[in-house]
């Protein structure tokens, strides 16, 4: 004698495939933004490299006042180069533990059915 009526199995599989569905669309979305994020970063981490090369050369020829304000400026810069990589690797681990958890509660689904 099941458990469950046909109804009420029938239930459980649509909130898996939705589930499965909503899951995998998030992830999808999630891996979308991490390429986009990481070609543009890639594609302009170059500069700042460049900007702190123009600074050394820059620093020589002004006074203390503007050589400690473009010191400000460029550790400024550097912060916000470390943020855009901790928010890259942050998406990539975001997608990691999506693909986990998905997993993980299509197991239970059908631990459950």
């Amino acid at each position: 004698m099941g458990f469950f009526r046909n109804n009420t199995k029938r239930m459980v599989q649509e909130f898996k495939n939705k589930s499965e569905y909503f899951s995998n669309d998030l992830n999808k979305e999630i891996i979308e933004s991490y390429e986009d994020l990481k070609s543009e970063y890639d594609e302009h981490s170059q500069v700042l490299p460049e900007f702190l090369e123009f600074v050394s050369q820059l620093k020589d020829k002004l006074t203390t006042t503007e050589a400690a304000a473009l010191d400000h400026f460029t550790i400024e810069l550097r912060q916000i180069n470390r943020c855009a990589k901790n928010g890259i690797e942050a998406l990539r681990y975001l997608s990691l533990n999506q693909k986990k958890i998905t997993k993980e509660t299509l197991r239970l689904y059908e631990e459950f059915e």
